[in-house]
């Protein structure tokens, strides 16, 4: 099998895979699967006499087979996302009636044992990532020669609350839509019971950088003006993340970019409330005061900027001094990105600055102006 050779020329290899010339090129082998021919129609035909058949023999009468058939093509229910703000008000499933009469076919149909979504689509590079309840893959996808960004649940989603739960972070990345310093979204689907997310593939993400390597106080302050605008955006649209840290600060050309909504929430409450990481959360969370959770979002963003600046791990309960609104001398910093710090980490949210107001703070001028140099 031949290997992938560079060049914005090369668009196909020679045993047939598509290679985008913009996307990262990859060499070696790739493996190729190839597809039966879909025989869709002679199935559609064969439900038909199915049918047909079965009304000559009983009345009522409507085969397994027919019932299977039915379920396979029938899309999933609409589901209304919570997120938006001019969702409807309930669930549209013009096939309830017909779905109710699938219930025993789905995990057969749904990814079961035949032809999967996600090796069909995409050949799997390696694992980039792992959490409580999920991995995270490098992928390639087949048709357009690109790579992304992988995420599926590692256990089954039995129950129809599992699943709408693991939805949230779907929805709300779908809510979100585009923005520079966020991680893209592009697609989600349902195999074997477990949720795959599709999404942009970065670079790293800040757990994997240590302040040494990568930070002096004018890179700081970009990523936390990158961050800022972020967190600008999600909470004019009535978001907020709940889960800000280094593991979900990514990086992407430079560009730094908020990922891993898996813990989002609306502003106005009218979701339930999961915190995130304790040792990133103020004191307000752990006494379960939500009155202000974007300015949660503003502390956790603070407490991970002291910790990638400190290079140790946080205390496992969290840093109390910090919740305390305590911030202990930086030494090498300027007084005006400490005292800037100081302010995000206040014990009082509301003096914590707004995300909006941390954007327009003055501090920031001069990294504006060289990244536009």
């Amino acid at each position: 099998m031949g290997n992938f050779v560079t060049g914005l020329e090369m668009i196909q290899d020679s045993d047939g895979i598509l290679v985008n010339p913009l996307s990262p090129t990859l060499s070696g082998s790739q493996q190729i699967v190839e597809l039966a021919s879909d025989n869709f129609d002679a199935d559609e035909g064969n439900l038909e006499k199915t049918i047909i058949s079965g009304v000559q023999k009983t009345k009522n009468y409507v085969s397994q087979s027919a019932v299977a058939l039915r379920c396979r093509v029938m899309p999933p229910p609409c589901i209304k996302n919570p997120y938006l703000k001019d969702a409807s008000e309930v669930d549209t499933d013009p096939f309830g009636n017909q779905r109710s009469k699938c219930a025993g076919f789905f995990p057969a149909i749904i990814g079961g044992d035949g032809l999967s979504r996600y090796h069909t689509d995409f050949h799997e590079i390696e694992q980039i990532g792992t959490g409580h309840f999920s991995r995270v893959f490098k992928v390639l996808k087949r048709i357009d020669g690109c790579l992304y960004a992988v995420k599926h649940s590692t256990r089954p989603l039995h129950q129809e609350t599992e699943r709408r739960k693991a939805l949230m972070e779907v929805q709300a990345l779908a809510a979100l839509g585009s923005h520079e310093n966020i991680v893209g979204y592009y697609s989600s689907w349902f195999e074997n019971e477990q949720l795959y997310i599709q999404m942009e593939l970065c670079d790293y993400s800040l757990s994997r950088k240590s302040s040494t390597q990568l930070f002096t106080e004018g890179e700081f302050l970009r990523a936390m003006h990158q961050m800022a605008k972020a967190l600008q955006f999600i909470h004019e649209k009535g978001i907020v993340h709940l889960d800000v840290k280094p593991d979900n600060v990514y990086v992407k050309n430079g560009v730094y970019k908020l990922g891993d909504f898996g813990c989002a929430t609306l502003l106005n409450k009218n979701l339930p409330v999961e915190e995130g990481d304790a040792r990133y959360m103020p004191q307000e969370i752990l006494n379960e005061n939500y009155d202000h959770l974007d300015k949660v979002d503003i502390f956790s963003l603070g407490v991970t900027i002291y910790k990638l600046i400190r290079g140790s791990p946080l205390p496992e309960s969290g840093p109390q001094f910090l919740r305390e609104g305590k911030l202990p001398l930086l030494p090498g910093y300027s007084l005006q990105f400490q005292n800037l710090l100081k302010v995000m980490v206040d014990h009082d949210p509301v003096r914590r600055p707004s995300a909006k107001e941390l954007v327009e703070n003055p501090i920031f001028d001069k990294v504006s102006k060289n990244t536009k140099a």
